[in-house]
């Protein structure tokens, strides 16, 4: 009886340990993908070299990205279509490195986005196109993000052009 229990124990071990082991590697893994379309600021479809565990695939074979450590105006938001248009000015069509960080609730990848080694989520806060969003950026970039977007409001640049700009998590709350 008590071989019985070791040997269950072993083979529970073993499951958990293969679970954490996939889900941490399909996680934090860099991968390509080629964008096919931009949603909003921090938003786009892409085609992926590589299958992504858990990410809900379209029609067209694309997976949807959301930018991670940022929140961007929506589109009928004021400076949300500007913040599409800068997103798609830099990686629209192109081909894009993910550092997959996460596939959230809706199957969307979620990960910062390289492109020509430039961090592109990074970007969109230093030109006044998104928000630092301190609920979910990572230790090795808060410091840089929370500085660009100091940066971005003492210029006044892209919606910082407002007095009083309205966060898209408020903004989201309202229009439900």
């Amino acid at each position: 009886m008590k071989q019985n229990k070791i040997t269950a124990l072993s083979f529970i071990y073993s499951v958990v340990f293969l679970i954490l082991f996939l889900t941490a590697h399909c996680f934090a893994s860099q991968i390509t993908c080629n964008v096919t379309r931009v949603l909003d600021g921090d938003t786009f479809h892409c085609l992926p070299e590589k299958f992504l565990f858990g990410a809900k695939l379209h029609k067209d074979g694309t997976v949807s990205v959301r930018m991670r450590g940022i929140d961007a105006p929506e589109k009928r938001q004021a400076y949300g279509e500007d913040a599409r248009l800068s997103l798609k000015d830099m990686i629209g069509n192109k081909t894009v490195k993910l550092d997959v960080k996460d596939i959230d609730r809706y199957g969307r990848v979620v990960a910062y986005v390289w492109y020509n080694g430039v961090n592109i989520n990074l970007e969109q806060v230093k030109r006044g196109m998104a928000w630092a969003y301190t609920e979910y950026l990572d230790r090795p970039y808060a410091s840089e993000f929370y500085e660009a977007e100091k940066q971005a409001r003492k210029q006044k640049l892209g919606l910082w052009q407002q007095n009083n700009p309205t966060p898209p998590w408020e903004w989201r709350k309202r229009n439900r």
